[in-house]
């Protein structure tokens, strides 16, 4: 499974900038920080098999999607949703590691047959008001993973992580060479490759699992939310390797 940093994603943000200089008798200017509104903020607990539960925070900006560890100063993963181009910050080596994708277009094998299975359960609680979706998602009649979904929650967030992980889904797809055979199975194929998205086809995922002790959860979210544009910035002064497909 292509990873960045301890988890499938990579975030990242803009630096101050300095106000305009005033008359020379009077003081410096003082670095002023930037702001980006409307930015939509969701906070997951994550687990994976041996693993303590760790935090995970996502922040949707029309431009941007970073993924970090639920404060400001942590590693990062960013995705630039213009350019497409996803970036994994690591402050303690002070290095960039840079995916500029280009468009892969790949087909899902004939082999390979994607399902699902709707698991009726009018016990769950409602959340924002609306009713959850339990999806199991299949290939080849064999369970991949699960799926609690929203559909029409935080509408902004599950176009951002779409995009996320299709641009995943692509990196992987040109690295499929890389991945042994062995490895290379109908869920890991539809999951990581083909259709790495299609558990936001029904909505925001507030739970998500699988057989291999993998579990995340929803705990909070924010939307219309003011943030500092540095969140989103890459630091100029840090190594880069850059790879491209």
């Amino acid at each position: 499974m292509f990873r960045f940093c301890r988890y499938d994603w990579l975030p990242g943000l803009t630096m101050a900038m300095l106000v305009t200089a005033c008359s020379q008798s009077e003081a410096p200017p003082a670095e002023q920080p930037e702001y980006v509104a409307n930015v939509s903020i969701v906070l997951y607990e994550e687990q994976e098999a041996g693993t303590e539960p760790y935090p995970v925070r996502i922040l949707v900006s029309p431009e941007f999607v970073r993924f970090d560890d639920g404060y400001d100063e942590s590693d990062f993963v960013l995705l630039d949703r213009g350019s497409r181009t996803l970036f994994s910050v690591a402050h303690e080596s002070r290095s960039v590691l840079e995916i500029r994708n280009h468009p892969f277009s790949g087909s899902l094998p004939p082999d390979i047959t994607l399902t699902e299975d709707r698991i009726e359960d009018d016990n769950v609680p409602t959340i924002a008001g609306k009713q959850p979706l339990h999806i199991r998602y299949l290939a080849n009649e064999t369970p991949c993973y699960q799926a609690i979904s929203v559909s029409g929650l935080l509408e902004k967030v599950v176009a951002g992580l779409i995009e996320y992980e299709t641009a995943l889904g692509e990196r992987q797809l040109g690295n499929l060479q890389s991945v042994p055979e062995t490895m290379q199975s109908p869920c890991f194929l539809s999951r990581y490759a083909y259709a790495p998205e299609r558990h936001y086809t029904h909505g925001l995922p507030v739970q998500t699992w699988d057989e291999t002790g993998f579990y995340r959860s929803l705990t909070d979210f924010h939307e219309g939310e003011t943030v500092a544009s540095a969140l989103f910035q890459i630091p100029d002064d840090y190594d880069r390797l850059s790879l491209e497909q």
